[in-house]
């Protein structure tokens, strides 16, 4: 991310339009040993290679890797595979294939030295990244297979996915192109779901099939149903692993997550719906079907209210005798026609939104639930607390204060969790409100109900560590339904007895103190036979073949670490400073000497310097202002004329383009010189950009 807080300019690089990916990277290496003059030759092939997650109740999973190796040499060969594996992920077994029936391996240790072992012998060892934040490996060795012989290997894999909503996602890396030895296709599979459930890989269903194909070339997500069930409002959980044998040291992982709230009984529901232009096309008719399908769940007393808003709030309901019924099919064909009204357009104006929220509020009977479907693109400038404290204003001092809760639908944010600091939990936290991170195209029928179980967002998180024992990941500020955190640390000689958890939900203190779970230490390396006995193996150790070179090692690492890399970064885009000129130059600059040409027509010598500040999300102007003026002179249409100029910016979205973008733009107004009819305006110098990443994704850093 690039930063200029504080005016500094911070230096972007020139071009078109550009993407912000790197060229995809060759993850996987198969090599095999060669014999004089086969330079450029194949020996060994990948014919197959499956993907196979084991569903489980707890919050790691099992990924089994299955790799089919062919010697289609005439002599026996040794093979080295490196192969990538997702984030933060370790290797807890292998086996083999052998007379159609898998055989176990068994825990070994890495030899210090390259040296041959017996033929059939088949090890494994994880290639540990260099940097903390890159994906690791596993090195695969097989020795001595025979020519026209195939070799299944199944390496066993404990992976931590991340929850969202209530399904578990896992990225598995991509395993590169350009490589005639790998096999081409993935195979992916999830074991362990219930009758009826389903898994994808990134928007494609199983169904009834029992395994999706993906392009070994990318990395794809693959996502299942939880099977987690909350019985807290804060769910903390902690393992403790050893250190290898003779180290006073081990590590930790402290898992954290919301569960469910208790549900409130609303007796009136009041939808605010945002029509900024960064919604999807289909937003209105989803929340549509999730206004429906939430009435259906009420009494048949219950009445509800709608307001529509962007840049600015329209109420959906004029009449203000009495309210729609939840009940009444005319009042809910009114809600459809009135919102389908509303076009989209530029803005976000959320603090008039939930002070008109809070007025019509007021105005109900009974427990109030007031629901705001949003994708999320808030201004970076939003004051959080200005919010809540226009909203709690406009309440008027009502002691059944309604509940709040945000639905946040943008896939963007649902992939990759909704961090802490972003607009929209800040300003939920600051309102003691809920968030809700599923798709509300997902919210209709009887789901639209799950609304109401939605947990607030927590606040003021705080890990209480005993002495000895300390984090790797920083503690984000708070929790946001929809998603879990794992923190990873370290701890001296003995391992912690408890851990103290805890954080506000609204005006409620909430804390856990939980015993920490003990796992076993992985063992250094893991081996698995079809010839030789499987204790003679064991014995000598894991070990490279004299022939694989430190250097193709490196390489190994190396790729596996970059094409981690490009899969955390995949279909992403940014705009560059050269975009938004271009876009200024052409929409917004010559509306503005407009505006000043007017101005001169009543205050012939106005002249000075004004900024115009603009807030950019998904293509949307977000906010626009005259944010600085230095002026000799007055003119109360000038400031209102360059307001609407700067609203006229429309900039292209990047792909898949997360990034807030605040816009400074220095304008000089200079009168026209003697016998001339205009004035001119010029921007002072390079405008001045910055690039506000809303929350990073799992495994990324945030630029400070």
């Amino acid at each position: 991310m690039f930063g200029c807080r504080g005016g500094a300019w911070a230096a972007l690089t020139l071009g078109v339009w550009a993407l912000f990916a790197a060229p995809h990277a060759h993850a996987d290496k198969l090599r095999a040993e060669q014999r004089e003059g086969e330079r450029g030759y194949v020996a060994v092939e990948e014919l197959s290679f499956e993907a196979i997650v084991e569903a489980g109740n707890g919050y790691s999973a099992t990924l089994k890797l299955r790799t089919a190796l062919h010697n289609s040499s005439l002599s026996s060969r040794d093979v080295v595979h490196a192969i990538g594996l997702p984030f933060a992920s370790a290797i807890e077994g292998v086996r083999v294939m052998k007379d159609g029936a898998w055989q176990d391996g068994a825990g070994t240790t890495v030899a210090s030295e390259r040296s041959r072992r017996a033929p059939g012998s088949v090890f494994v060892r994880r290639l540990t990244p260099r940097n903390r934040l890159d994906n690791p490996g596993a090195e695969l060795v097989a020795y001595g297979l025979a020519s026209d012989e195939t070799l299944q290997v199944e390496i066993s894999v404990r992976v931590y996915p991340r929850l969202r909503g209530d399904a578990w996602e896992l990225d598995l890396p991509a395993r590169g192109v350009g490589s005639l030895s790998l096999a081409d296709e993935r195979r992916v599979l999830v074991r362990g779901l219930k009758s009826g459930e389903m898994f994808s890989v990134d928007d494609e269903r199983s169904d009834s099939r029992p395994f999706l194909s993906s392009r070994a070339a990318d990395t794809v997500t693959v996502s299942w149903p939880s099977q987690l069930r909350s019985t807290e409002a804060l769910e903390v959980n902690v393992e403790t692993e050893p250190g290898p044998a003779g180290f006073d040291d081990g590590t930790l992982r402290v898992y954290l997550r919301l569960g469910k709230d208790a549900a409130p009984q609303p007796k009136h529901v009041l939808f605010v719906v945002d029509r900024s232009k960064s919604t999807a096309e289909s937003h209105d008719r989803d929340v549509l079907a999730m206004a429906n399908g939430l009435l259906d769940t009420l009494p048949s007393t219950a009445t509800f209210d709608a307001i529509a808003f962007n840049r600015s709030v329209t109420p959906l309901f004029a009449d203000r005798s009495s309210f729609p019924r939840a009940s009444s099919p005319k009042d809910r064909t009114a809600l459809h026609d009135a919102l389908l009204a509303i076009p989209r357009g530029q803005g976000t104006d959320l603090e008039a939104a939930m002070a008109e929220a809070a007025r019509r509020a007021r105005e109900g009977r009974g427990q109030t639930l007031i629901v705001v479907a949003t994708d999320g693109m808030f201004p970076s400038s939003i004051a959080p607390d200005a919010v809540a404290r226009g909203f709690e204003v406009a309440l008027g001092g009502r002691k059944d204060r309604p509940e709040v809760v945000f639905v946040v639908d943008e896939p963007m944010l649902q992939r990759s969790g909704l961090h802490p600091t972003h607009p929209a939990a800040r300003v939920a936290a600051e309102m003691g409100a809920r968030i809700s991170l599923e798709s509300i195209a997902q919210l209709r029928g009887p789901s639209a109900g799950d609304l109401l179980s939605t947990p607030r967002v927590l606040g003021n998180l705080a890990v209480e560590l005993p002495t000895g024992v300390t984090l790797d990941d920083p503690v984000p500020e708070g929790l946001v339904a929809g998603s879990f955190v794992m923190l990873r640390g370290r701890y001296l000689d003995a391992p912690p007895k408890s851990i103290k958890v805890g954080g506000t939900l609204g005006p409620k203190a909430v804390s856990q103190k939980v015993k920490p779970t003990e796992t076993t230490h992985p063992a250094d390396a893991f081996v698995a036979t079809t010839q030789s006995p499987l204790d003679e193996a064991v014995r000598e150790g894991f070990s490279a073949p004299p022939w694989y070179t430190a250097r193709w090692d490196r390489e190994a690492r190396a790729s596996i670490a970059q094409a981690g890399r490009f899969g955390r970064n995949k279909k992403r885009g940014f705009l560059d400073q050269k975009v938004f000129r271009h876009y200024l130059t052409t929409r917004v600059l010559p509306r503005a000497r407009a505006c000043y040409n007017e101005a001169l027509t009543r205050a012939p010598q106005l002249s000075g310097r004004v900024v115009l500040e603009i807030e950019v999300g998904k293509g949307e102007v977000m906010m626009a202002r005259v944010a600085e003026r230095a002026l000799d002179g007055k003119d109360a249409k000038l400031d209102p004329c360059l307001t609407e100029a700067a609203w006229r910016l429309d900039a292209p979205a990047g792909v898949a383009d997360r990034q807030i973008y605040r816009l400074r733009y220095p304008l000089r107004l200079l009168p026209p010189p003697q016998g001339k009819f205009a004035g001119s305006v010029t921007p002072l110098s390079d405008e001045v950009m910055e690039m506000l990443l809303s929350q990073p994704l799992p495994g990324e850093t945030r630029t400070r």
